[in-house]
């Protein structure tokens, strides 16, 4: 140590700490100023430092000099304190600091001393608005990114949660519901909806301060329908990894190791996930955490953890592990291995150099050392699966009392996680123990498959909770469920969850609904792809269908409609409250407001029900309630008539109707009077052929908002986007099919344009 940093240790840590604190002299770790950048402070502290996020820091600059009486020479210097900072970031093995008290005019420098303060805490404070919102005002189906100008004065992680208020349905839609960057992705709707819209956000720090903030948005004119479209979302089998486990990432979006052994990535709304490209930098991933723009990926062939950064770069590795079953990285940068021959879990420092074993096999009551897992002020907590406790220390290493797991011996724990209501254990059916205190059992969490989303789970294998509270277990199968904060099961989602859905539509909610017809079961997930209802079934199983058919959804996503083929009837979910018991109407007969084949079916923004019967060559209309209103369209080969009539879309306010007509491979275009409770026939376009704006083989059409049609033809193998708002059919826009999805079957399209590209249990979004 210099003579200088010696003096500092003598003459300012015996007055500032030993008194108060009681620490002696040379166990407190001392900092350089390495850079300063306004009330930004960045430090390099001795390898024996524990800073955790939060921490004051004391810095110290130049003070009094005493010289030598005969030389002249400087022998001492005792540093004066001029400023205070708090630990508020770590990246590169260098702690930032945001300066929040200064001595007068002082402003930090490079080379000024800094020493912990870990007696003294800064008081808190909320996520701050720095200025108002401006509108945020995009054209209609175009995409934007909200921003907002908010800072928290403590530099605390922020979870943000995002909501559109609005017009229900009419608002477009967010990419993400959950995020940690004050930014997320608006998709505008496309019209311009009735009635201001925004965007709702609510910003929460660890301790639970919360702020919200609503950004105005507006819709103007139109975006041009013909522009390039890009997948922004894919769900199910080949588009969805099968985890078995997972971290959040800082930016919000995930990160984790698939069954094929791959180290995956997804953004915060789940849209995509992708591989790291990790070439041979990484054998055999069995666990990854990540921490700002750094991967730790633990290499259980290589036995080792890679540190990467977040697109895959390695940059260095901690070995000399002998058989690592899984790690965690706290907030500062330590990182801490599960490895059971090395008899403990390994302790890095933030620089990746060794620092310690905590526990051992055989001393404390260790048998196995299975999981770890470390809380946001560093305390470590390992699971011990065959003794069956939860081994606990604190940032310092110190043992802290060890903890019983309870409840069936015969249940085995897998996993453990903290939370912000204490520490989780995961045991192999998907039940959660939640304990707090001193190791109580203060809550038990149901398995997720008690919520009815899924028939069959598989065993849970990994357990993460993040920030909010939220929290996902994997399991075997590749389903994931996402819990509350109280345990309740908000949703589950996998890459063959949708295998068996063969009928599919989206709302203006986001929502993608699958119908397997087979057994009856719809099933509704979130804009994010989670599962969050199935409701139906056959009626053996105490359901509503004897066969279920074709199925639409109103484009407020206040109603769906399902044909039953075999009673002739229509079951209409309330899309609200998908809890109520179905409302059915029609049935058997040739009457008004009876059907005899029906085959296709659609709804307009009233929650009206439009269904194309094929034997009566006629479209029966039905208001919200049931109740028959009227029919249109007549047998016959006319260009006013119905020969084949195969597919049926109607536009969003319910004024028009478009039905494919198999007989001459046409579409035809019929306006609806609501008042007058009639339809007629207006225009009539298309013809067989391969070029733009002909049909060979439609298998699904769709109206959006703007009252364009979608037509997906699988003989052609495209999708056309056709203006057919006046007489003509005018051709927009075209695209393969297999371009975005091999084996595409059939098509959704969502009321603002999104279009949903369907096929062997997988979907995929473009906008």
């Amino acid at each position: 140590m210099s003579l200088l940093r010696a003096a500092v240790c003598s003459a300012v840590y015996s007055t500032l700490f030993l008194v108060s604190s009681g620490l002696h002299a040379a166990e407190l770790p001392l900092g350089l100023v390495e850079r300063a950048e306004q009330d930004v402070v960045l430090v390099r502290f001795d390898g024996n430092a524990r800073i955790a996020p939060g921490q004051m820091v004391a810095l110290f600059g130049p003070g009094t000099v005493v010289k030598h009486p005969l030389t002249g020479k400087v022998v001492t210097e005792q540093r004066k304190l001029l400023a205070k900072g708090q630990a508020i970031a770590f990246q590169d093995g260098l702690v930032r600091l945001r300066v929040l008290w200064r001595d007068g005019q002082a402003a930090p420098l490079p080379g000024w001393d800094a020493v912990p303060l870990p007696g003294e805490a800064a008081p808190n404070a909320p996520p701050v608005i720095t200025g108002n919102p401006e509108t945020v005002t995009v054209a209609a189906g175009a995409t934007a990114l909200i921003k907002l100008p908010v800072v928290d004065p403590d530099g605390d992680p922020l979870i943000v949660t995002w909501e559109l208020v609005g017009p229900t349905g009419r608002c477009g839609r967010l990419d993400a519901r959950l995020g940690s960057l004050p930014e997320v992705l608006w998709t505008a709707p496309a019209s311009v909806p009735e009635g201001a819209i925004a965007a709702k956000a609510v910003l929460r720090d660890p301790l639970g301060q919360e702020t919200t903030i609503s950004v105005p948005l507006a819709v103007v004119g139109s975006d041009d329908p013909r522009h390039p479209r890009k997948a922004f979302a894919a769900i199910g089998t080949g588009q969805e990894p099968a985890w078995i486990q997972l971290d959040r990432c800082d930016d919000g979006g995930w990160v984790g190791v698939d069954e094929a052994g791959r180290v995956m990535r997804c953004a915060a709304g789940w849209q995509q996930a992708v591989p790291v490209a990790l070439g041979e930098a990484v054998k055999r991933p069995v666990a990854v955490a990540a921490r700002g723009k750094e991967l730790f990926i633990l290499d259980a062939e290589k036995k080792a953890v890679v540190v990467c950064t977040d697109v895959g770069q390695p940059r260095r590795s901690l070995g000399g592990l002998g058989e690592p079953s899984d790690l965690a990285v706290g907030s500062d940068g330590s990182v801490y291995v599960a490895d059971q021959r090395s008899g403990g879990v390994m302790v890095f420092d933030p620089t990746g150099r060794f620092r310690a074993r905590a526990g051992r096999i055989g001393d404390d009551g260790f048998v196995e050392v299975n999981r770890v897992t470390v809380s946001a002020g560093g305390d470590l907590v390992v699971l011990d699966v065959a003794g069956r406790r939860l081994h606990r220390f604190d940032r310092d290493l110190k043992r802290l009392d060890t903890w019983t797991v309870t409840g069936d011996p015969k249940l085995k724990p897998v996993d453990v996680t903290t939370h912000p209501r204490g520490v989780l254990v995961v045991f192999e059916d998907g039940s959660t123990q939640l304990y707090a205190g001193k190791g109580t059992v203060v809550e038990s969490w149901k398995p997720a498959s008690s919520a009815g989303l899924v028939d069959k789970i598989g065993s849970a294998l990994s357990i993460v909770g993040d920030a909010s509270g939220e929290v996902q277990i994997c399991h075997t199968g590749g389903v994931i469920a996402r819990l509350a904060v109280d345990g309740r099961v908000l949703g589950v989602r996998g890459p063959d969850l949708l295998a068996s859905a063969t009928n599919w539509s989206v709302d203006g909610l986001g929502r993608v609904l699958a119908l397997d017809v087979d057994y009856g079961l719809l099933s509704v997930a979130d804009a994010e792809g989670w599962r969050t209802a199935r409701v139906g079934g056959r009626a053996r199983s105490g359901g509503p269908f004897s066969e279920a058919g074709a199925m639409a959804s109103s484009p407020d996503g206040s109603g769906i409609s399902v044909i039953d083929v075999d009673k002739r009837t229509i079951v209409r979910f309330d899309g609200r409250d998908l809890r109520k018991a179905p409302l059915i109407f029609g049935g058997k007969g040739t009457n008004n407001g009876q059907l005899s084949s029906p085959i296709a079916v659609a709804m307009d923004e009233i929650g009206r029900t439009f269904v194309l019967d094929d034997d009566l060559y006629r479209i029966s209309v039905f208001d919200p309630t049931g109740q028959f209103l009227f029919a249109f369209g007549e047998k016959g080969s006319g260009q006013n008539q119905l020969d084949e009539p195969g597919l049926l879309a109607v536009s969003a306010a319910g004024d028009m109707a478009y039905v494919f007509d198999g007989d001459r491979y046409e579409m035809k275009k019929y306006a609806l009077d609501q008042q007058a409770r009639n339809g007629h026939h207006i225009s009539t376009g298309g013809g067989k052929g391969s070029e733009p704006g002909q049909f060979r083989k439609p298998v699904a059409i769709r109206v959006d908002r703007v009252g364009l049609l979608h037509v997906l033809d699988s003989s052609r193998g495209d999708w056309q986007l056709i203006d057919f708002r006046g007489q003509s059919l005018l051709p927009l826009a075209a695209r393969k099919s297999d371009e975005i999805l091999r084996g595409v079957t059939t098509m959704a399209a969502a009321p603002d344009g999104q279009v949903w590209f369907i096929g062997g249990g997988a979907a995929i979004g473009v906008r």
